[in-house]
């Protein structure tokens, strides 16, 4: 690896909103990382507590590593806050930040070496992602889980499959790293993205590659007001997963709908640039949801290996069954 690569810069943007009780313990995180070259684009989205005061602070401390952008009208999604900072960004590298959690001290470092090794295969010409797990905690830092990926059973090597990530997003937005041809790509990120993370999952599936960091790099915060966090396991067994299913049918409906929106959304915003192999599996995710027949939309998720594992392929089953079918 060349000692160039690993100095170049890497920009952090940071999406706030209301945060002032966690804001100091994640900037200063972020400013103790032992990668040589940060710094910090930061945009606020119309806070009313403290936290612009904290941000220009930091700002006026750290001139040369700590940028807040100008304010403008409020984006009023965390999702459309981060692209703007996007499309703000000029850097090589970035990284997501939320404003509640706590970066271990070599979370850059890791990541980066991991996008050096990918950029080693697969040149930086083309999407790369990296991504890594986390350690729950709760609002004293306390931890609730050691990984969210063994508490939400994700299996990250599955980012390389495209039909699983249709349905399911396996990144968690402030663990990513992305270089600079993705971010081009997904700060083309159309409304019916459903999140940044997931998008830029979706990218780097479809028209990419990634890579992930098997190891802990974030203290991710639990509180009242996260705006997503780690999920509550209550089901056990298959039969409990199905019964937890029933009581949130409706809700899964309204996901399965907004995913197949997402996947029509990348057909559209991506059509000339996907493999005709990526174009078919996209392509085969719209029949689950329109054709007239129940089983025939179970059918088309079977036929394309849509998810993995016994709950998950008895949950899709029981999701596509009990839909009501488009008038």
């Amino acid at each position: 690896m060349e000692e160039s690569g690993s100095q170049s810069v890497v920009e952090v943007l940071l999406a706030t909103y209301n945060g002032e009780q966690f804001l100091r313990e994640q900037i200063d995180s972020i400013l103790a990382q032992d990668y040589p070259n940060i710094r910090t684009l930061v945009r606020d989205d119309g806070s009313s507590d403290g936290t612009v005061t904290i941000l220009n602070e930091y700002a006026v401390k750290y001139p040369d590593r700590f940028r807040v952008m100008p304010p403008s009208p409020g984006a009023g999604s965390a999702k459309d806050n981060f692209l703007l900072l996007m499309k703000a960004s000029t850097a090589e590298y970035i990284c997501f930040s939320d404003q509640d959690d706590v970066w271990l001290p070599d979370k850059v470092t890791r990541t980066k070496q991991v996008m050096d090794q990918l950029e080693s295969q697969w040149t930086s010409d083309i999407p790369l992602l990296v991504f890594t797990d986390l350690q729950v905690v709760d609002e004293q830092l306390r931890v609730l889980h050691n990984s969210l990926w063994e508490h939400e059973n994700i299996k990250p090597e599955r980012i390389h499959r495209l039909p699983w990530l249709l349905t399911q997003n396996l990144v968690t937005g402030c663990t990513v790293m992305l270089n600079r041809r993705l971010l081009e790509l997904a700060s083309n990120m159309p409304s019916d993205a459903l999140m940044h993370d997931h998008w830029i999952a979706l990218l780097a599936a479809s028209m990419g590659q990634s890579g992930f960091v098997n190891a802990q790099t974030i203290l991710y915060r639990q509180h009242k007001r996260n705006v997503t966090g780690a999920t509550k396991k209550t089901a056990t067994t298959p039969l409990q997963y199905l019964q937890q299913r029933v009581r949130r049918s409706k809700l899964r409906e309204t996901q399965w709908q907004t995913s197949q929106r997402q996947a029509q959304a990348l057909l559209r915003t991506h059509n000339a640039q996907l493999s005709a192999k990526n174009r078919h599996v996209i392509e085969a995710y719209q029949p689950s949801g329109t054709v007239r027949t129940r089983i025939s939309r179970l059918a088309a998720l079977i036929r394309f290996g849509y998810r993995i594992g016994v709950k998950s392929n008895l949950g899709m089953a029981f999701d596509v069954l009990t839909m009501k079918p488009p008038q």
